[in-house]
C-alpha cells in the first residue's frame, strides 16, 4: 500500500516537534515516534479504525494529543492531517478537493 501525505503535513508535524522542543528536549523525538507507530498501524489495517466522517478515518498518536485524518483508497492510504486534538477542528476537510485540483 503507498501511502500519500498531504503536503501542508509537514508543516504540522514540524509545529509539533517545535512545541514539544521548546516544552522539554528529547519530548519531540517522542512525538515524531509515535506518529510513526500510528502509520505503521494503518499499514498493518487501514480499516481498523472505523469512520467518523466517511470516508475519513482518524488514529490517534500515543500519549499526545493528535490525530492523524486519512482516507483508504484503492491500495492507497491518504493522509490528509496531522490534527492536534483540540486546536481548529475541521479545518481539513477542503484539503482533499484542493490536493487533487478540483
Amino acid at each position: 500500500m503507498n501511502v500519500i501525505w498531504h503536503p501542508e503535513i509537514q508543516g504540522e508535524i514540524d509545529e509539533g516537534v517545535d512545541y514539544y522542543f521548546e516544552k522539554q528536549p528529547g519530548v519531540e523525538d517522542e512525538f515524531i515516534d509515535s506518529l510513526e507507530a500510528a502509520v505503521r498501524k494503518l499499514l498493518k489495517d487501514p480499516t481498523f479504525s472505523r469512520e467518523f466522517d466517511p470516508p475519513y478515518r482518524r488514529v490517534v498518536a500515543n500519549r499526545f494529543p493528535y490525530q492523524i485524518i486519512y482516507r483508504v483508497g484503492e491500495d492507497i492510504l491518504w493522509i490528509l492531517a496531522v490534527m492536534h486534538q483540540s486546536r481548529r477542528p475541521g479545518y481539513w476537510k477542503d484539503r482533499e478537493a484542493i490536493w487533487k485540483g478540483e
